[in-house]
């Protein structure tokens, strides 16, 4: 009976996070709150039922479902159809849904399988690459980091990944080359915000004035300015948070920073609780690419990060996005339920023992 207890300090956050996205929507943009309840029923049944997946399954069937991975990030380029040359989304029929976002869980599960160094880190880089030239630079680095995520906990990784991350720094001139003119153009911006107010710049600068104008406790429900009159770009998707701040102000924001730090300290408090390397390696990768995803993402709407076209984690509107993360957290959720009532056991991490 006592395994079946609720992990409240992961469900807590989740619950917090998804009901602020759903009030702020409704508000906001109202009719796009019916797709995003749909997302979040789909995302809580989905959520469930890999929470009940043991670990040792999820091993067995890790290869297959990073096979379903690949075939997930072939096939925007391959049949999506390409809008101002974006190939990310896939239709079927009145639905659609992005890719990448669904690869993410399926390629932590495969790296977390794979044995060494290099074959997980080969992987991860033909992963990153296919995501790359649909182009998506914001999904790229977060299911990178994910990946990566994976990788460093295993014993004697920390050498060889400080050997390739030397090299890309050398090598970062000739990454400028393969990026699109949009990604060159918003990276330019970055570095001179004042260049370009009604262009490039635009996003950002609205991002900066709606979080400004929401003062300590926000303008309140119905009242907002820049979201409500749309001089906020994708102020229910990638600066949702500028949007959330102007709503309820400083004092919202807080408690949405607060509710992240508590979702990824519980998040490290069961990975160091495994005791496999497979299973620790998919908790850690969970985790960096949530932390990742969540920095780079509030970073672009305090200015102090390009705008790169990501998600906020359980708050942004988008199907894809919840739906993947909450299945990334239910692989967390599953292995916290395997080991909340176990005898501490030593940390096979450290020891390189599977």
């Amino acid at each position: 009976m006592r395994k079946n207890k609720i992990d409240g300090w992961l469900l807590g956050p989740v619950i917090f996070l998804t009901a602020s996205s759903l009030i702020l929507l409704g508000d906001i943009k109202s009719e796009s709150l019916k797709d995003q309840l749909i997302s979040v029923v789909l995302g809580f049944v989905i959520f469930f039922l890999v929470s009940f997946l043991p670990g040792k399954l999820l091993k067995k069937v890790a290869p297959f479902l990073g096979a379903i991975a690949f075939i997930l990030l072939l096939l925007p380029l391959l049949l999506g159809q390409r809008v101002r040359g974006v190939a990310r989304w896939l239709s079927l029929g009145p639905f659609s849904f992005q890719p990448s976002e669904a690869a993410k869980p399926l390629a932590i599960l495969l790296v977390a399988f794979l044995p060494g160094f290099w074959l997980p880190f080969l992987v991860s880089a033909l992963i990153a690459a296919l995501i790359f030239i649909q182009p998506d630079l914001g999904s790229t680095l977060t299911v990178l980091a994910g990946c990566l995520g994976v990788i460093l906990v295993r014993p004697k990784a920390w050498k060889p990944f400080l050997a390739i991350f030397l090299v890309g720094l050398l090598l970062l001139p000739l990454f400028w080359q393969f990026l699109a003119p949009f990604q060159k153009e918003r990276l330019i911006s970055f570095f001179n915000p004042q260049a370009d107010p009604l262009g490039s710049n635009y996003q950002s600068l609205q991002a900066l004035i709606a979080i400004g104008s929401g003062k300590f406790l926000g303008r309140g429900l119905g009242l907002q300015v820049q979201s409500r009159l749309a001089f906020l770009p994708e102020y229910h998707n990638d600066l949702i948070f500028a949007s959330f701040v102007e709503s309820f102000g400083f004092a919202g924001g807080v408690l949405v920073l607060f509710s992240y730090g508590v979702l990824f300290w519980h998040l490290l408090d069961i990975a160091f609780a495994q005791t496999s390397l497979f299973e620790k390696g998919v908790v850690f990768g969970v985790f960096t690419l949530l932390l990742v995803q969540t920095t780079i993402n509030i970073g672009m709407n305090l200015g102090l990060l390009p705008i790169t076209g990501i998600t906020l984690p359980l708050l942004s509107y988008g199907g894809s996005s919840y739906v993947a993360t909450m299945a990334s957290l239910g692989l967390c959720y599953s292995l916290w339920r395997e080991t909340r009532f176990q005898a501490p056991k030593e940390a096979l991490y450290i020891s390189g023992r599977e």
